[in-house]
This record gives C-alpha cells, sequence and structure tokens, in this order.
C-alpha cells in the first residue's frame, strides 16, 4: 500500500484504514512484461467474477508486482494499474459486508476455470455494462448501465423498449430465483430514461428503499451473467432472438 500511494517530500501520514484480504498470483512473466501488472487479465477476470459472486471494493488502486530474489528475498515493489478509469469500484449500500465469505471465495475458485471469456455478443456486451456500473459512483449513472446490460441480453426489437423490459426483465428474474414484478421493472426503466434523456432523477434522496431496488435489479443481472458466463448451455438461450423471445416472452402484437 506504501509502495502505490504518492510519496510526497517529507510527507509520511499515519494510515488509518487496512485490507482483510488480497488477491494473489505468482508469475514468472516474459522479459517484456515483466513490469506490467496483469499483462493477461486473469486478475482482472478473477475480480470481476467476484463481483459478480458478490460486490466488494477490492480493486486494482492497491495492486503492484512484487519482485523477489532467488533467494527470496523482496527486490522492488512496483506499482500496478493504480490511477485512471476502473482503478475504484463502488457499492450501493449503507450496510455491507465488504469481503468474500469462504463459501463465496469457494465459489469463485470453482467459476474461474470454467469462465466463458468467448461468450456470445449479448453477454459479453451485458458484462461490459455491468462492469461500468460496478466501476460508476453516481446511483443515476448504475441505474442507466444496469438497464444497458439488461437490455443487451433481452432486447431484440427496435420499438416498444419499455415494453420489452417489463415483460423480459421480471421473466429472467424468475428464471434466476428473484421476483421483479412488471411495475417495478417499468418504474426502473423510467428512472433510467429521465437520466438519458438529460433530466434529473429524483435521487436526491438516497433512502434505504432506493438503495434496495437498486441492489435487487442488480442483483437479478449479476445472477444472470454468472451462470450465463459458466454454464454454456444458459449462455446459449442469448445467442439469437428467437431464443430470447421462446424463453423470456414475445410481445404481444397491436
Amino acid at each position: 500500500m506504501d509502495a502505490c500511494e504518492p510519496a510526497g517530500l517529507n510527507f509520511r501520514p499515519i494510515r488509518q484504514f487496512g485490507y482483510r484480504y488480497a488477491f494473489c498470483r505468482r508469475v514468472i512473466p516474459p522479459s517484456q512484461e515483466f513490469y506490467s501488472w496483469d499483462h493477461d487479465g486473469v486478475i482482472g477476470r478473477t475480480l470481476f467474477l467476484s463481483r459478480l459472486i458478490h460486490p466488494t471494493t477490492i480493486a486494482p488502486h492497491y495492486s503492484a508486482r512484487l519482485i523477489f530474489d532467488r533467494d527470496g528475498t523482496l527486490s522492488s515493489i512496483v506499482p500496478g494499474r493504480v490511477q485512471g478509469y476502473g482503478t475504484y469500484v463502488w457499492i450501493v449500500a449503507n450496510d455491507w459486508r465488504d469481503w468474500l465469505s469462504q463459501s463465496e471465495a469457494e465459489q469463485l475458485r470453482d467459476s474461474r476455470p470454467v469462465y466463458i471469456r468467448e461468450a456470445s455478443e449479448r453477454v459479453r456486451r451485458a458484462r461490459s455494462h455491468i462492469d461500468h456500473a460496478f466501476h460508476a459512483y453516481y446511483l443515476d449513472q448504475r441505474t442507466a448501465s444496469l438497464v444497458s446490460g439488461f437490455e443487451s441480453l433481452l432486447k431484440v426489437e427496435r420499438n416498444r423498449a419499455t415494453a420489452q423490459f417489463t415483460l423480459r426483465v421480471p421473466a429472467l428474474a424468475c428464471v434466476v430465483g428473484a421476483t421483479i414484478t412488471p411495475d417495478e421493472a417499468e418504474n426502473f426503466y423510467d428512472d433510467r430514461s429521465v437520466y438519458i434523456h438529460g433530466r434529473m432523477p429524483n435521487f436526491t434522496n438516497v433512502n434505504d428503499e432506493l438503495i434496495e431496488r437498486y441492489n435487487k435489479f442488480e442483483s437479478v443481472l449479476r445472477c444472470a451473467l454468472l451462470r450465463a458466463s459458466t454454464n454454456a448451455a444458459f449462455g446459449q438461450i442469448f445467442s439469437s432472438d428467437g431464443e430470447i423471445t421462446r424463453a423470456f416472452g414475445a410481445l404481444t402484437k397491436k
């Protein structure tokens, strides 16, 4: 942590916080990648998977490559990607367990080897959108990214976007063992639309009810993407418009 923070000059404040755990990987990289932290993206994918299982604030803002001599002596610490976009993640909660439990760590261990990097295009787009949500600080931005994640998975028609969302998001929630009503889906989509179209969402009072509503939708999308990223049969549902309408409903014609 000392190596990742700006050194300043004649400046050494006492840190008021620490870390409960860390993700570590032992590597013997090619010489040209010796100082490149997570050069093949393994830790980044592991962190992303961990957030699908249980979101925490662990992120690369304290990341480094520790270089040891042959006798095991620590010779140097090279900071990793400690600045810029993606180095912090946030959770939407007033009270939250900010670490993985033993069972969640075991789930992460078992999910890593079966993670489908080359999933269908819809799944990859949805993963990108929820990743934006994890890294966004403001609730309006996170809501917009979540809706885009759901639409990446479920939207098949150009028109009647709200109707598609209110039909298929509750159906997807049911598949992953959760409950979202059509009215809840419509209200959540309206929150996204207010922000996307340049108006101010009514998020000035971020109360427990608003936090709970957001997390209900985030949890459903996390669970769906975790399953689609580790279960090829489930991920295949999102490979075509026909499969999506069969699984999550088709709009009735007006």
